[in-house]
């Protein structure tokens, strides 16, 4: 159980780390292109970053003890789940901007989705070989 609890807190310290690393790179990124800088879709991303890793954290950390069918099953889940908030968040963020708007959201939306992504797969499959 303890070695669950400090894997959980470490994946949460990456994912923090990930996310604020994003954040500041999307800054320089509108720093050196000479941008206008759109705060509305960089925040909206980094809140779902941040929402889908902590659920997907405390939610592992409740089924850290059960079998590795049922892990296996938490994984294809929190896929599912991400992949489905992430078209929600999109097609609200249609509703409610204009073309530009769109595609200044993807353009800052993407690299938190596919950090996302990546982090969880690479933690859980390093975890897993690991044991």
């Amino acid at each position: 159980m303890a070695e669950l609890r400090t894997a959980s807190r470490k994946y949460l310290k990456q994912t923090v780390e990930i996310v604020f690393g994003l954040f500041l790179l999307e800054l320089l990124a509108y720093q050196l292109f000479n941008a206008e800088l759109q705060l509305t879709p960089i925040l909206v991303s980094m809140c779902f970053a941040l929402v889908v890793e902590i659920s997907d954290a405390c939610l592992w950390r409740r089924i850290g003890d059960k079998a590795d069918e049922t892990k296996a099953t938490f994984f294809m889940a929190v896929s599912g789940f991400r992949f489905l908030f992430a078209l929600l968040l999109l097609f609200i963020y249609y509703l409610v901007s204009d073309h530009e708007g769109m595609v200044a959201f993807l353009l800052a939306f993407a690299p938190y989705y596919l950090a996302v992504l990546l982090h969880h797969s690479m933690f859980f499959s390093h975890l897993r070989n690991r044991h």
